[in-house]
């Protein structure tokens, strides 16, 4: 019987990021259904489309915001064919187990995620979950909403100060773009706030306001970035780390 294995467990099969009895269950799967085979090369090829069609070009300075990073525009190159395309991602690290061979064979999946890329002299890379970032470091943020129909995504810096990144303005959680991976239209250059970067992506089924969670962020982010968010039912989230090295 074939098995539905999502793309997130296949692409952190590929990035050696899942246990190894779950890494061991998708080859097993993989040598019984050559297809399961053909969507791990599939990533693979769409990664490489990505890492063309989003040169340094992409990230291009706009004025400096009137807060504590800079706000970058990025470039509409190739219609932004990019927010189509499916970028690599890393399961969100949550207060939440790893996958088990049980689970991976068919029950995983279905949960929003988010991704960062990093500009680089050559392109751009995807920075995994607990990635070390700098100061300086320009850096664009995508999310997978998996259904749901509305969210918000914000940060949390080492200094406790929270950014809303979706939506750039306004008090209420937007519509979400259904699909694959969908790229926000805004980059911004990592300041110098120390220790752990912490983003969140909160969701739900039904509109709501953005105030509240904001506010919980800052209640939160007295002291230490939080691994999650104390949010009121009806919402939930998925949070994606970065480590802030010294700049030398």
């Amino acid at each position: 019987m074939k098995r539905n294995i999502p793309d997130l467990v296949l692409e952190r099969y590929r990035l050696n990021e899942l246990p190894e009895r779950s890494a061991r269950a998708v080859e097993l799967m993989m040598a019984d259904d050559p297809a399961i085979r053909e969507r791990l090369d599939a990533l693979a090829a769409s990664d490489a489309e990505i890492q063309d069609q989003y040169p340094p070009s992409a990230f291009v300075h706009d004025r400096p915001a009137p807060s504590r990073r800079l706000v970058i525009r990025v470039a509409a190159a190739g219609g932004f064919a990019l927010a189509a395309l499916l970028l690599f991602v890393a399961l969100p690290r949550t207060p939440q187990p790893p996958p088990d061979t049980e689970r991976v064979k068919g029950t995983i999946g279905g949960r929003p995620s988010l991704a960062l890329y990093r500009r680089t002299d050559t392109g751009s890379e995807r920075l995994a979950d607990g990635a070390v970032a700098r100061p300086g470091d320009l850096l664009r943020v995508g999310y997978a909403s998996a259904g749901r129909p509305y969210g918000l995504i914000l940060s949390i810096d080492g200094r406790g100060a929270v950014t809303l990144h979706l939506p750039p303005s306004g008090d209420r959680a937007v519509p979400l773009t259904p699909g694959k991976m969908v790229l926000l239209d805004a980059a911004y250059e990592l300041d110098e706030a120390p220790r752990v970067e912490r983003f969140y992506f909160v969701t739900a089924r039904e509109p709501f306001a953005a105030e509240p969670v904001v506010s919980a962020a800052r209640r939160a982010a007295q002291g230490t970035v939080p691994d999650a968010l104390p949010l009121p039912p009806g919402l939930e989230q998925v949070t994606f780390a970065i480590q802030k090295e010294a700049r030398r």
